[in-house]
């Protein structure tokens, strides 16, 4: 299967993050969650940035979704992996109840 480039976005912290068509498929296919929109909204504005613990070039970036409680969140989620100086792609993205611990590399609070 061929993938083609969808879109370039530009991150808080100075990546430019490619999407490309197999990436999101793959995304939508496990995820129905999943849109463009919201990718393109949580790399350009996440709430937070934490540097995977299982792979340095990776980052995840979260934007909250959903205020369950005072204290409970429903979190997306867009996994990026950097391939280069100021250059990444994005993995996959999810919802998640919670955000993975690892050094934090930006916050919005």
């Amino acid at each position: 299967m061929t993938s083609s480039l969808i879109d370039k976005v530009s991150t808080v912290g100075g990546l430019e993050i490619e999407i490309w068509t197999a990436d999101l498929e793959h995304a939508i296919d496990g995820h129905p969650e999943v849109t463009l929109d919201k990718i393109k909204e949580t790399l350009k504005d996440p709430s937070k940035v934490i540097q995977s613990k299982s792979s340095k070039n990776a980052c995840l970036f979260y934007s909250v979704e959903i205020k369950i409680s005072e204290t409970e969140f429903l979190y997306f989620c867009v996994v990026v992996a950097v391939t280069g100086s100021s250059k990444g792609k994005m993995v996959t993205a999810y919802d998640a109840d919670f955000i993975k611990t690892g050094t934090e590399l930006y916050s919005k609070k």
